[in-house]
């Protein structure tokens, strides 16, 4: 197959599989085979420029806006970030940076934030007030959901929240932030799914990004969603510090949810070292990441490097080693206990998850499995809970 051929075929696979995830918010493939796909992309459209086409993935961010929903253009594009995958891809990263530099070896610091799996939301406040919020989109028009995003309790309606503060609203203010299920409101709302016999969720984000884009915005409000923000995206009459670190705080002060899981690093090297921790903590916390997101502090210096293709060359996502992949269903195998107990288990197609090869899995829930109708040599999607293979 010629590079010409292949990039048109991944980039059609890849656009379907962005539909599926984003705008259905049901994909059939994992992150780490999507990231996969993307990679290889990437990699020809490296080595032959002038075969990139317009609707590439490469060249846009997240999906088109439902039909169902009035559309949203926002006032700065929703940018998605390049991905590292190790410390040699961040340090890459760095050298890269370094070219671009007066000085390559200008020390830079960094701040370290969690990677939430959410749905990305932009929130406009006039005059300190909420009027609109919307989803990313396709990184340009996104989704009106202004009267969803206000069942959520920790979006705040008028800033700044503390009324003895001394900041003033701005007349204008975006704000981008991230919608997301905490781990053990998700699993309370599954729970009960279970005993009403309802079929269960299959994870927190799609979960969340379905309850968001629900027409009826009582049903949002059933759902225990919360929100963190990260970044100004567009602002009046407020003078923002040129510190990421500071627009953190800032972003606090006015009342704003921040993630208190943020780290300031001073080098490189601790950036590498937090990232390593965070692989370690990530089925510790009670919402779910899929890597953490490396910013250089200093803003207008990050702003200054530009973009390479759709994404900002001053920030980098480190995405976590994968814990679900696909794989097939061999066989089923059933095992008595000693107290008579019939315990089945799926003998899968060996697959890595996470560095440990798995050909094994606890079928514990039936009805479950009947209702998906799941049989020997389905494809299924297997995934690892720390040391624990669900």
């Amino acid at each position: 197959m010629t590079s010409e051929a292949r990039i048109k075929q991944l980039t059609e696979e890849i656009n379907y599989h962005l539909y599926r995830y984003h705008v259905l918010d049901s994909p059939i493939i994992s992150d780490a085979e999507y990231d996969e796909l993307y990679r290889e992309l990437l990699a020809l459209e490296e080595s032959h420029p002038d075969l990139v086409t317009p609707d590439s993935p490469t060249q846009r961010a997240g999906a088109e806006p439902l039909v169902a929903f009035e559309k949203v253009t926002h006032p700065a594009p929703i940018l998605s970030l390049a991905n590292a995958f190790n410390e040699e891809d961040l340090r890459a990263w760095r050298t890269r940076i370094g070219r671009l530099l007066p000085n390559p070896d200008l020390r830079l610091d960094y701040v370290v934030e969690p990677k939430l799996d959410g749905l990305t939301v932009v929130l406009t406040y006039q005059d300190g007030i909420f009027v609109q919020g919307a989803t990313r989109g396709n990184g340009v028009v996104g989704e009106n959901i202004t009267k969803n995003l206000r069942t959520i309790d920790s979006l705040p309606r008028r800033i700044p929240v503390d009324p003895n503060s001394d900041l003033t609203p701005p007349p204008t203010i975006v704000i981008r932030g991230e919608v997301f299920f905490p781990l053990d409101k998700f699993e309370v709302l599954n729970a009960a799914r279970l005993a009403a016999g309802d079929p269960l969720y299959m994870n927190p984000r799609n979960t969340a990004a379905g309850s968001l884009r629900q027409l009826d915005p009582a049903k949002t409000a059933e759902r225990s969603l919360t929100l963190y923000c990260y970044d100004f995206i567009t602002w009046e009459g407020i003078a923002l510090p040129d510190q990421q670190w500071e627009r953190l705080d800032l972003l606090r002060r006015l009342g704003f949810p921040v993630s208190p899981d943020n780290v300031y690093c001073q080098r490189i090297e601790q950036v590498a070292g937090i990232y390593q921790q965070w692989i370690e903590k990530r089925n510790q916390i009670n919402y779910e990441v899929d890597g953490v997101v490396v910013k250089i502090n200093d803003r207008p210096l990050a702003d200054s490097l530009g973009f390479s293709g759709k994404d900002p060359r001053g920030s980098i996502a480190m995405k976590f080693p994968a814990q679900e992949k696909t794989t097939k269903l061999l066989d089923v195998q059933v095992n008595v206990g000693r107290t008579g107990i019939l315990a089945p288990a799926a003998v899968l197609e060996a697959v890595e998850i996470g560095g440990v090869i798995v050909r094994n899995a606890t079928l514990h829930n039936y009805d479950e499995i009947d209702r998906k109708d799941i049989r020997i040599g389905d494809t299924v999607l297997v995934k690892r809970a720390g040391d624990v293979i669900p």
